[in-house]
């Protein structure tokens, strides 16, 4: 009787296997029936960063030969497009938490994948979302505010234009950053913290060429609003062509 029941419940798991596996390829292949669906290809996910939960994401080498202290990594960018909010002013010294506008240029830009720009084209939203804070020197204030999304690299030279007047297409050049990996829940004032932290220690070793009026803050957070309780990356860039 045991064995009987053994088999059975192993010729059950074998028939939800298949029905599985049938209905994982049914989907597969109705997505490569869609013109407006762009898929990448297994490979291509290999070559992403595992935070990518295999969207695309920006691609990037990693810098070896920089001194750094714990928990700072070194990356080198490549040139690439971005579609950016216009400026917006920062909400008590922070660029996310309590700006309207914050919530209104992520649905623009979101809505700029879902087909609202000028050759109607639908694409898939990559990660990061990506959000920049301009900062006076003098005082350490937040000046203003810009929300981003990398485009894809298939569209990346001939993008089209967004059909909402307060986004726009723009180019990242190639440049080197630090990079300060923070899990779990993420504040701009967390950030800034970080951010005053990582120039203080690059002050100290008198280390040239640091962007130090621009803090990158980027969250890799799916779809929708964006969630204060995923993993996020603070980035502290250089000047074009000087690294540590």
């Amino acid at each position: 009787m045991d064995n009987m029941m053994l088999c059975v419940q192993m010729l059950l798991l074998l028939i939800t296997c298949v029905l599985a596996g049938h209905g994982r390829y049914k989907v597969i292949a109705a997505l490569n029936a869609d013109p407006n669906i762009d898929l990448i290809e297994i490979e291509e996910f290999q070559t992403l960063p595992n935070i990518c939960n295999g969207k695309e994401c920006p691609k990037y080498s990693d810098v070896t030969d920089a001194r750094l202290p714990s928990g700072v990594k070194m990356r080198k960018y490549p040139g690439m497009n971005w579609i950016s909010s216009s400026r917006y002013q920062p909400v008590d010294n922070s660029c996310l938490e309590g700006s309207e506008e914050f919530i209104r240029y992520y649905q623009e830009l979101y809505n700029y994948f879902k087909g609202v720009n000028t050759m109607g084209l639908l694409m898939e939203r990559t990660v990061p979302i990506r959000a920049i804070g301009q900062i006076d020197a003098d005082t350490g204030n937040v000046l203003y505010c810009h929300l981003m999304f990398y485009i894809p690299e298939m569209y990346s030279v001939n993008a089209p234009a967004p059909l909402s007047v307060g986004i726009f297409v723009g180019h990242n050049w190639e440049k080197n950053c630090y990079v300060v990996s923070i899990n779990g829940n993420y504040t701009w004032k967390r950030a800034m913290k970080i951010h005053k932290a990582l120039k203080n220690f690059l002050a100290r070793k008198n280390v040239k060429g640091v962007v130090e009026t621009e803090m990158i803050l980027d969250f890799y957070s799916g779809y929708g609003v964006p969630n204060p309780k995923k993993y996020s990356e603070h980035l502290l860039s250089m000047k074009v062509d000087e690294f540590y």
